[in-house]
């Protein structure tokens, strides 16, 4: 908590009086109904306010609407098609970085183009960063750490390298959109789980907590809402409907295909709880969540270095999933309020859009740590 906080106060101030720049974009869709992308809309638009003019080059387009500052060209990436995919690419980043003076480059979790063009921007001496959030440590990160001017994430821990290179920011959750509900009342009973239906996900976890959960209410019920990232998670996700089958009839338990990214705010305040299985990188939908005003359980030990567990009278302590559960469940109304109110202070301060846009920008735009 505190590495990102101190860094928060060092760079708030970094975008201001700054001369505006032409900033290059790579990412992997710019879809508002991108399952795992939709955020890169609302981000670029965004950015627009910042710089004269943003090209982005993306994998995937889908529906998006861009100020006219923004100019958005796909390069048709396919999925098992990496060589022919990072051909084609390339070609149409050589011909944008001819025809564009640039000042800037950000790539998004695209480490592999960002290896790619590295040499290029370096002789250029165009200043780029990539953005990466993901515990998976691979040659195209640690290349990118070499020959990028640094690696932007979320928090400290959701990057698997370390260095002065690394620049911590938090998430990027739109207040305006995800709205505090009314104070908590009463008991526990609705509980939610909202993200990709892939193996990481451990959603037999999930639905197994929560039968631990009925045994301590039996009004609990949850639902699981979300769909497969790709079609290679598809029989996963088959199979793992119809090992629940018998809760679903039960009536307790329900699987929802993935919904629209503008349904998700109001959605997830219907419920009384969100439930989590995924470690690694701090979740945006953890975030999500916390702004809305719901309580969180989770065993992700990024959320819980900055927000904390439940069991708030002993801090230092690391509760399984379960006992999270069974320390939330007993606690008073007001003390579950007045957690809430705490947690999406933080939230506010360290994972709202505005402030988190400023702090890129700074980056973007400020001086490089080395």
């Amino acid at each position: 908590m505190e590495s990102i906080g101190k860094f928060i106060r060092i760079t708030s101030n970094w975008g201001q009086n700054l001369q505006r720049t032409h900033l290059l974009i790579v990412n992997y869709a710019m879809d508002e109904k991108h399952q795992v992308f939709s955020h890169q809309v609302e981000v670029v638009n965004n950015l627009a306010k910042h710089f004269d003019q943003i090209l982005v080059l993306t994998g995937k387009v889908g529906i998006y609407s861009m100020p006219e500052n923004v100019k958005v060209i796909s390069y048709d990436w396919v999925e098992g098609k990496q060589i022919i995919s990072l051909f084609k690419f390339y070609k149409i980043f050589l011909n944008a970085i001819l025809r564009n003076k640039f000042t800037c480059v950000f790539s998004h979790m695209t480490s592999v183009q960002s290896t790619l063009i590295a040499p290029i921007t370096k002789i250029m001496r165009l200043k780029h960063f990539l953005w990466y959030a993901h515990t998976s440590n691979n040659f195209y990160l640690r290349a990118s750490r070499l020959l990028l001017d640094g690696i932007i994430t979320s928090t400290p821990g959701s990057c698997p390298i370390s260095g002065k290179k690394i620049y911590p920011i938090g998430q990027a959750i739109d207040s305006k959109k995800f709205v505090k509900k009314d104070n908590f009342k009463g008991l526990i009973s609705k509980l939610v789980h909202i993200g990709r239906f892939d193996p990481s996900k451990k959603i037999d976890v999930i639905v197994e907590i929560a039968r631990k959960f009925k045994l301590i209410n039996s009004k609990i019920t949850l639902e699981i809402i979300g769909s497969p990232s790709s079609k290679k998670y598809e029989i996963f996700a088959k199979g793992m409907r119809n090992n629940f089958m018998e809760d679903t009839q039960n009536g307790w338990l329900k699987f929802t295909p993935s919904i629209p990214r503008e349904s998700i705010p109001n959605t997830i305040k219907t419920y009384d709880c969100f439930l989590h299985s995924f470690e690694g990188s701090l979740d945006k939908a953890l975030v999500e969540a916390t702004l809305s005003g719901i309580p969180v359980l989770t065993i992700n030990s990024e959320y819980r270095k900055i927000f904390g567990s439940w069991d708030l009278f002993n801090p230092t302590s690391n509760p399984t999933l379960e006992e999270e559960g069974q320390l939330l469940f007993k606690l008073s109304d007001q003390i579950v309020i007045n957690e809430i109110n705490r947690r999406h202070g933080i939230a506010m301060a360290e994972h709202e859009l505005a402030g988190w846009i400023n702090r890129l920008v700074g980056i973007l735009k400020g001086p490089s740590k080395v």
